[in-house]
């Protein structure tokens, strides 16, 4: 018989911790990387409060952990998720054994017992979401060891122990996984099911259901951060110091716009879901992962229709999210995956007399899979951000206002450069698509008084205005009465007098838009009274038509031939930077220099239409007449 504890199992322990530790370390982006980061650092680092659902126990461990002093706070936050994303996968090595167990499988070698779920341990920590999830800082990783831990509690106090404790380590688990991020939610249709399939309708049940649920809310406490860091002085997002706002906050209103909102997004999701599912693990895992579906159908049932109902239900669920990076709410159907795999491995460990003897010919799989995923997970030269959030610094004078909708390249990386690192505090960043929300106008009101001050009709307006569209949503997104629609018509030319008033009432102080702003929906376009002058990453807006004699920044960023959204579109920023200034200086006839700027340009992609249209029109120009 097995013992409970022994130095083999350490060792394995060890291992299913310190080799995708290894592979992450090496890995880890170095410094802030696309989307959050640079928002969520920021935030752990000053204690304040974060986007919605605003995450409160990842920022309290985030804020402890960017003490340690190694290296940069951005790289010690950075590194907390290849640790905690190792913890993870530890957890997972033991919910496979405890599932071994509890399902009385018969392995004869302990040895091979261990390596089977060191395996699919292994192959789980180097699929990509999940390899994704720890190499900078986002939620995610702490999520996916809650989602484990929460597995491997529930098994443990429904076919293990009898007495209570177990169930309210479950409940406060459970409670603290909400805190930090509210997909746990997915968690919720299994584990009704294989809850009351196996303990019935009866008195212990009903006191177990106690027990969780005052463990749960004991948990739910740590949402108090919000109320107590409310005032904080970098970023408070939702000012979420009443009832109100803290429910908006923790609920996720903002964002539930985007849930449910068609049949169309959720196909579309679901075929994304589809495509990239098999990818997930390099596609000839998902077959062994049949067999395990069969191998587990066969050893208990309430167990299969337990994993299976958390994949299915993840799966409907997160589909009818339609945002661009839905990956990481797919998570737990991974997770489910490679428990079938885990199965899979021992039906056919069962079935071939071979691999008794050479189980640890298993660990090729997640070696292959390591293999495949290495370059798409590789963060470790992942300075795109960085440069870009100095490149667009850098294009702008003293005191300048950046108006930008940018958030997953720079603006969210600005929090953590501005307030963290204090590089180029003089810059005001204003979100365009933030000034849609009614905190956000509290943000600028107290980090920018006078940017406010000068504008404060226009704010107030728009904030009267706001405050009605976000008690009665329904109004204006589907505006049924003329009251409905002449109250649509209010709140966007508030809008639209507000983005007007900002540049025309702060002159004082030069005002840039990026160049997504001067591509926007038409009714949308502001300033008109200004001209568009391309400088650097910027467009300036200035009521002086005369040449201007900007000195281009000597930009510092990575050519990439990397793809997918985010690479490209900075490189295509790039791009529009180089050949906006070509255009410009073409019209004033300084051919030479925007030839220079054309072959920077080609230099990233020498297959551009535009460019090569470009320089046909300046080597035209220059043509005698």
């Amino acid at each position: 018989m097995e013992k409970s504890f022994n130095p083999t199992k350490l060792i394995f322990y060890f291992l299913s911790f310190l080799i995708p530790f290894t592979l992450y370390v090496i890995t880890l982006a170095p410094t802030v990387s696309f989307i959050d980061s640079g928002e969520l650092a920021a935030v752990c680092i000053k204690l304040g409060i974060a986007h919605p659902t605003g995450y409160p126990l990842f920022t309290i461990i985030g804020n402890i952990f960017s003490k340690f002093p190694l290296g940069e706070p951005i790289f010690r936050l950075n590194l907390l998720c290849a640790v905690i994303s190792s913890a993870a996968s530890l957890m997972f090595f033991k919910l496979i054994l405890l599932l071994f167990k509890t399902l009385a499988v018969d392995i004869k070698s302990v040895l091979n017992k261990y390596i089977i779920a060191l395996t699919s341990s292994l192959t789980l920590a180097f699929s990509l979401t999940y390899w994704n999830s720890s190499n900078a800082i986002e939620v995610y990783a702490l999520h996916i060891f809650f989602l484990i831990t929460i597995i491997y509690l529930f098994i443990k106090a429904n076919f293990e122990k009898s007495n209570l404790n177990y169930w309210i380590i479950f409940g406060f688990v459970l409670g603290l996984s909400f805190t930090n991020h509210l997909t746990t939610v997915f968690l919720s249709v299994g584990t009704l099911y294989l809850f009351f399939a196996n303990n019935g309708f009866n008195e212990l049940t009903f006191k177990k259901v106690i027990a969780i649920a005052i463990a749960f809310i004991l948990a739910l406490t740590v949402y108090i951060y919000f109320p107590v860091r409310a005032d904080n002085n970098v970023l408070s997002w939702g000012y979420p110091s009443n009832w109100e706002s803290l429910y908006r906050h923790v609920s996720g209103k903002q964002f539930s716009v985007w849930m449910f909102s068609s049949s169309e997004n959720a196909s579309k999701q679901f075929s994304y879901f589809m495509s990239s599912f098999p990818k997930e693990f390099f596609f000839f895992p998902l077959i062994i992962a049949i067999f395990g579906l069969i191998k587990l159908y066969s050893l208990n049932k309430k167990i299969f229709f337990y994993f299976a109902l958390l994949f299915v239900f993840t799966v409907l669920y997160a589909i009818n999210y339609d945002i661009y990076d839905i990956d990481s709410y797919f998570l737990l159907a991974y997770i489910v995956a490679a428990v079938w795999i885990a199965f899979g491995i021992l039906f056919l460990y069962e079935k071939i007399d071979l691999l008794k003897q050479y189980a640890f010919l298993f660990l090729i799989i997640p070696l292959i899979i390591c293999y495949q995923n290495y370059s798409n997970a590789n963060e470790n030269d992942n300075f795109y951000v960085q440069d870009m959030t100095m490149n667009v610094f850098a294009s702008a004078e003293q005191n300048a206002i950046i108006m930008s909708t940018q958030w997953d390249f720079w603006v969210s990386a600005s929090f953590y450069y501005q307030y963290i690192k204090n590089i180029r505090p003089d810059i005001i960043v204003i979100d365009k698509e933030l000034l849609r929300r009614s905190w956000y106008l509290i943000h600028i009101k107290k980090h920018f008084p006078d940017v406010y001050n000068n504008c404060k009709f226009e704010f107030d307006t728009y904030a009267y205005e706001l405050d009605k569209f976000e008690k009665f949503t329904n109004r204006y997104t589907n505006p049924s009465t003329e009251a409905d629609r002449q109250d649509l018509m209010k709140i966007q030319k508030a809008f639209s007098d507000l983005l007007n008033a900002i540049p025309e009432k702060n002159q004082d102080r030069p005002f840039y838009t990026t160049y997504e702003i001067e591509q926007g929906a038409p009714q949308e376009k502001f300033g008109e009274n200004f001209n568009r002058i391309p400088q650097g990453m910027l467009f300036r807006y200035s009521k002086n038509s005369a040449f201007d004699n900007y000195t281009e920044p000597n930009f510092t960023f990575q050519i990439t031939n990397k793809t997918g959204y985010h690479y490209n579109f900075i490189m295509n920023s790039y791009i529009s930077a180089y050949l906006s200034r070509a255009n410009y200086l073409i019209n004033f006839s300084k051919f030479q220099q925007a030839e220079n700027l054309i072959n920077k340009a080609l230099e990233i992609n020498p297959n551009l239409p535009d460019a090569v249209k470009l320089l046909k029109k300046s080597k035209e120009l220059q043509l005698p007449k």
